[in-house]
């Protein structure tokens, strides 16, 4: 990757220098550079040449590594879910973007197991597979729900698409909770079951909604973000009706599909604007 542009690179000497406790006078003393040029350098007046560069980071023991990282490149290392390191590399993120298809395909197989268990249970009062088989498909399924969705959550940090962000984080919230209560109360003594049908179907109707106008709303990605907006936000609305949950519900595992296009796109984008600023 090519050398940070000024004031950036002035700004990053800067912040190297005050990091090992140099004044400017001690650097001048370790390069042998006069200080009318360091004052120059990191006020951003001026572009130095590379070995003036190099001479100055091996008096604060540092490398070109150091300052050879793009602007996108650094934005991408803070955007987690979690906070990070800031030595994390950038692959660090395609990692976590690449555990997110791969957890949204996972989370549609576990789905599929979960519906027809739950299928079960409202016609026959009992799970096709047993009660263990059920507990341990909806865990699963929570889990990879969980990792699909925190994809979003760095997508939506990555293309300044806050609305995304958080309805993926309100999206692995409530689905949480349900997997949660859907164990604690495998046979719906606490809540009858058409209750809890109901507020199911309007939960993730919200969940639908709030995803449907977030990838509308994303930008630089493409069409596909906003088609899938839309089918997502007719979902949400079939979930809002009750009477069609049970088309919404299928149709909802088959939209993660294109939620998996998605995340493909937003690496291949990724890739793109670091190449295009190395």
């Amino acid at each position: 990757m090519s050398l940070m542009k000024q004031p950036q690179l002035g700004l990053k000497i800067l912040e190297l220098r005050q990091q090992k406790g140099f004044t400017q006078e001690e650097l001048v003393e370790q390069c042998n550079i006069s200080v009318r040029t360091i004052q120059r350098i990191e006020a951003g007046e001026v572009m130095p040449r590379v070995y003036t560069v190099k001479t100055i980071l091996a008096a604060l023991d540092r490398d070109l590594d150091d300052l050879q990282e793009s602007v996108f490149e650094k934005k991408v290392k803070k955007a987690f879910f979690l906070e990070i390191d800031d030595d994390k590399k950038v692959s660090f993120l395609f990692n976590q973007l690449h555990l997110g298809w791969v957890a949204g395909i996972l989370s549609m197989l576990f789905l599929v197991f979960q519906l027809v268990e739950e299928t079960a249970f409202l016609t026959t009062k009992a799970y096709y597979f047993g009660e263990v088989f059920y507990v341990t498909v909806t865990i699963l399924a929570a889990i990879a729900f969980a990792l699909h969705m925190r994809a979003f959550v760095l997508i939506g940090e990555l293309f300044k698409a806050g609305f995304l962000k958080t309805s993926a984080l309100i999206a692995i919230a409530i689905n949480t909770l349900i997997a949660i209560y859907s164990i604690v109360d495998l046979h719906f003594q606490y809540i009858k079951l058409e209750a809890f049908a109901l507020i199911y179907s309007v939960l993730f109707g919200i969940v639908f909604i709030c995803m449907g106008i977030g990838l509308y709303k994303t930008n630089h990605l493409g069409q596909l973000p906003k088609v899938t907006g839309i089918i997502t936000l007719i979902l949400g609305f079939m979930f809002l009706t009750i009477i069609m949950v049970a088309i919404a519900g299928p149709a909802s595992i088959l939209v993660q599909g294109l939620y998996v296009a998605i995340i493909l796109r937003a690496i291949a984008t990724i890739k793109q604007q670091i190449t295009a600023e190395a």
